[in-house]
This record gives structure tokens, C-alpha cells and sequence, in this order.
């Protein structure tokens, strides 16, 4: 199936992305001028230097703040086109804007539906940064947006990290959100998770956007996901596509608290934030190796006709995602 390389073509239900479109250098440049090149990307949360940069696919995203406006450039090689650039809470947002006869395509809005009201409360929380991390994955910037979407493999994958973390009755407390391309995976944290988030917050007074116990997943289309425990910590995360089999997962933590008056208080905050830095970088040292042994193998796979998968109820946002980006790459000039 090569639905996807053919403009125009609206995907049928269940279709999959072929498999090329995993290691090829020409799927690659088609998602750099349809996806990267189109939609509305996550770019960052504004700081002090009011100047945010982004590359994606080999685009080069460059915007600034003044005052209240913002603005950018794309820049691909010698070309430079203008950006639109908007924000939901204080999370910026910006994609190339469309060439004279093309269409605009959806607002920000529309394009965070329905998630763009509580992703603005979540953002509210992006106090207290901490530095930027990027990791570099030797796979396919789409295989580990697949990977995030797993909720099932912190079992396997992550025994020792994420699973003992969240409730052990997923068919209870895991709950998954699909609304198209976007969706919400939310997961009660187990008891004892809970308590320690909670003698937490009674040593930081913790700033929470919510009063929820839960590890919470937002997903965006294309590449942007947000993350956040205990309605308090949010992490948003990005994947960006380096090559063809080549990606960086770039993400940042949100720290927030009402208590830092006391340089007691300071050194316990950073403490706190350095021993969250090296767990999530113990999970994502946990899934790369997977995504990197998946890549391997995707060029062995034949695009066989008539050959389909299956996905499970708490899958099908993998396949949803799937779908999406056969519309986006089907989508005309």
C-alpha cells in the first residue's frame, strides 16, 4: 500500500503508513514539506531571552517575542518564509505560513480541539524551568511517537521504572481519550507513588493545576506531547525528525512550587528536580534501545498487499495516528 505518495487520497479505514515510510529518504521529504512544512508545530515556552529556535526535518524555525507580538522565520537553506505563530496558555505554537493559493488550514485552536482549554490550564505550571534535554534516538522519528503512545509496555519495557509507579488494575485506572488525531491517556499513580507526590508537596507547597493523582498524556499531532504528575509537574516533549532513521527527543521539566524562600528550601528543589531529570532519563534510556532495535528491523518488512494489523481498544490511538498522517501527506498543495 503507497496510498500516502499519491496527493489527494483520502486513507481507507485501518489503513497503515507503509512501512517505507519509516526508513526512506523519500517519505522523509515528503513529511518535510507536508507535515513539517504545514502544521502547526510545538516550539517551546517563552524565557527571559524572548527567542525560541526549533529544526525539524531539516527546517529551521527561528521566532521572537516583543511585547506582546511574536514572530519568525522558516528557514530551509537559501528559502526563508515568513511563520504564523500563536500560543495556548504559554505554550507557543507556530507553522510556515501558506503560500498565495493554498488554503490556511485549521486555527491553533482547532487544531488543540478539544484539548487546547486543558492544555492552557497545564501550562500555567511551566514555572521553575529546569534545563532543556535532547536525546538522540538512531530510528524513526515516528517510531517513537508510536512507542509514547504504548500504554502497555511500561510492564515489559519498564518493570522497574514507570510500572511500579502507576496502579496495577490498568482496566480500572487507566483511561485513554481519542479524538482524532489528539488524545489523553491518564493513569492512577499506585499508592505509594501517590504518598511520596504528597510528602512532596507538603515540603514545596506545590503549585497544582489540578487535584489529581494521576500521570496524565496529552498527545498533539504531530510530534508534541505533554506530560504531567500529580496535577502539579508538567514535562512537554517533542520529537524531532533528524533523518530518515535518525530523530531527537527533546523535552523539558516544570518544577513548580510556592515554597522557595529559604536557600534550604532552594537546595531541596534542586535536589528534587536533578533526581526527576535522571528517572525520565533512565525510562527514555529504557525505550531507546527498543525503538532503535524496531528501526533495524522495519527495512526487512515487504509492503505485502492486503496485509493488515490490529489493534486493540487501548491501541487504537496508534492507528489513529497512522490515519492522520496519511490525510496529512494526501493532503494537495
Amino acid at each position: 500500500m503507497s496510498t500516502a505518495l499519491h496527493p489527494g487520497i483520502i486513507p481507507e479505514p485501518g489503513a497503515f503508513l507503509p512501512h517505507s515510510h519509516f526508513w526512506t529518504g523519500e517519505a522523509f521529504a515528503l513529511e518535510r514539506e507536508r507535515v513539517f512544512g504545514r502544521c502547526w508545530l510545538y516550539m517551546g515556552v517563552f524565557d527571559d531571552t524572548d527567542v525560541l529556535t526549533a529544526e525539524m526535518a531539516g527546517l529551521r524555525f527561528e521566532l521572537q517575542r516583543r511585547g506582546a507580538a511574536m514572530e519568525g522565520v522558516c528557514r530551509d537553506g537559501e528559502r526563508v518564509r515568513p511563520l504564523q505563530v500563536d500560543h495556548c496558555g504559554g505554550l507557543v505554537f507556530a507553522r510556515v505560513a501558506p503560500e498565495e493559493g493554498r488554503k490556511s488550514g485549521p486555527t491553533l485552536a482547532e487544531h488543540l480541539a478539544p484539548y487546547g482549554e486543558r492544555l492552557a490550564l497545564m501550562s500555567t505550571n511551566c514555572l521553575n524551568p529546569q534545563p532543556p534535554v535532547g536525546i538522540p534516538f538512531q530510528a524513526n522519528w515516528k517510531a517513537l511517537v508510536e512507542n509514547t503512545m504504548d500504554d502497555f509496555h511500561g510492564s515489559t519495557v519498564h518493570p522497574d521504572t514507570i510500572h511500579p509507579a502507576v496502579h496495577p488494575d490498568w482496566q480500572s485506572h487507566l483511561v485513554t481519550e481519542r479524538h482524532g488525531a489528539n488524545s489523553d491517556s491518564r493513569w492512577l499513580l499506585a499508592d505509594g507513588t501517590a504518598g511520596w507526590w504528597a510528602k512532596l508537596d507538603a515540603k514545596l507547597r506545590m503549585r497544582r493545576f489540578a487535584e489529581e493523582s494521576v500521570y496524565r498524556h496529552i498527545f498533539i499531532f504531530p510530534n508534541f506531547y505533554l506530560a504531567s504528575f500529580y496535577g502539579a509537574t508538567v514535562i512537554p516533549h517533542r520529537v524531532d525528525p533528524v533523518a530518515p532513521d535518525a530523530s531527537v527527543l527533546r523535552w523539558q521539566l516544570f518544577l513548580p512550587t510556592t515554597r522557595l524562600e529559604t536557600a534550604r528550601e532552594q537546595a531541596f528543589h534542586r535536589s528534587t528536580a536533578a533526581y526527576l531529570i535522571e528517572s525520565a532519563g533512565r525510562v527514555i534510556a529504557e525505550d531507546r534501545p527498543v525503538c532503535e532495535a524496531v528501526q533495524q528491523g522495519r527495512p526487512g518488512i515487504a509492503d505485502l498487499p492486503g496485509f493488515t494489523g490490529i489493534y486493540g481498544r487501548r491501541e487504537r490511538r496508534i492507528l489513529d495516528f497512522h490515519q492522520a498522517m496519511l490525510r496529512q501527506l494526501g493532503e494537495r498543495a
